[in-house]
């Protein structure tokens, strides 16, 4: 009778080890693992950011130029690449913007969904709201900008300082509207992500100009002013609103080499988009990222597993009850 029961057990272990892997699962977790760079990027503001001046620019396609915007996009789509996690880089940047236009085109809803979920936000906006002005007032000293030459002779000092006056009463009211742009642009970007914002600083390719001393020094005053309204904004009153990349003090001294001012073109050229894509990559590595993947967890028995185990057990008490009590009436007999 022990054989009997004996048997019967190892007929029960030799089933479950047969049908084991039915009976067993692993349910599909999530899990968080971490980051380089940001899986989904964006691009905002004027014709810096656009790339405007580089070979392959279309600004209905801002994605086939050398831009530093393009730089980042390529290093990083190959980088996540490797980490097994999608790359997203949405460049929004219109040439010829001002901070103005680039409230509208938030306001506008048209790139709220480019905007959600990403983990970075990086602006370069202003430019357009004093440089015109600056340019301006340069043509209007006796600057030809078809050949880039001065006519000293065309204005005399006395004009020369009644234009440099009115441009710096034009100028100031121009960053006194960027000052408040820039809040509200922080604002309307944080209020469509979660991401970090970075606002770049602007550099100065007046410098270049550098037999007009007097226009030379009084642009780098004015642009001095803008990048301290860029840097005082990024913490202020005890809150963190942005992080600073700060392309002006990058440039300087070598705004010839990496615009096309020589060419009467204050746009970066390629040398300098290089340089900004190796400044925004240097901040953007800073920030903590990750990204949620889907993999098995734990091997565990599965309902109809322990059912069977039930089962099993239910009738092997049945059956050693069964057998004890032939046991008992066999003895009685």
């Amino acid at each position: 009778m022990k054989k009997q029961i004996t048997a019967f057990v190892t007929a029960c272990a030799a089933a479950l080890s047969m049908c084991s892997c039915s009976l067993k699962t692993r349910e599909m977790v999530e899990e968080e693992r971490t980051l380089p760079v940001p899986p989904k990027l964006v691009f905002l503001g004027d014709s810096i950011a656009a790339g405007y001046g580089l070979e392959g620019y279309d600004k209905s396609d801002l994605y086939h130029c050398n831009s530093y915007a393009n730089i980042i996009g390529n290093d990083y789509a190959a980088l996540l690449t490797e980490e097994g996690c999608d790359f997203v880089m949405k460049n929004d940047a219109v040439s010829g913007d001002t901070s103005q236009d680039l409230i509208d085109l938030l306001d506008s809803g048209e790139i709220d969904a480019d905007l959600k979920d990403s983990e970075a936000v990086v602006v370069s906006i202003g430019g357009n709201d004093i440089l015109h002005i600056i340019f301006g007032a340069a043509e209007n000293l006796g600057w030809d900008s078809s050949t880039g030459d001065f006519d000293f002779d065309r204005v005399n000092f006395k004009d020369a300082i009644t234009q440099l006056t009115s441009m710096s009463d034009e100028i100031d009211d121009a960053l006194k509207g960027y000052e408040a742009n820039l809040a509200i642009i922080e604002q309307k970007i944080r209020d469509r992500t979660d991401g970090e914002i970075y606002i770049q600083t602007l550099y100065n390719p007046v410098e270049f100009f550098s037999d007009w001393k007097m226009l030379v020094e009084y642009a780098e005053g004015k642009i001095d002013r803008f990048n301290d309204i860029v840097k005082d904004g990024a913490d202020k009153d005890g809150v963190h609103h942005y992080t600073v990349i700060d392309v002006g003090s990058r440039f300087e001294g070598k705004n010839a080499e990496l615009t096309n001012i020589a060419s009467y073109d204050i746009h970066p050229n390629a040398e300098g988009h290089k340089i900004i894509a190796e400044m925004v990559d240097t901040e953007l590595r800073k920030g903590n990222y990750s990204y949620t993947v889907t993999v098995p967890g734990e091997e565990h028995w599965t309902s109809a597993a322990k059912t069977l185990f039930v089962v099993i057990a239910v009738v092997g008490v049945l059956a050693i009850v069964g057998v004890v009590i032939l046991i008992m009436k066999k003895k009685k007999q």
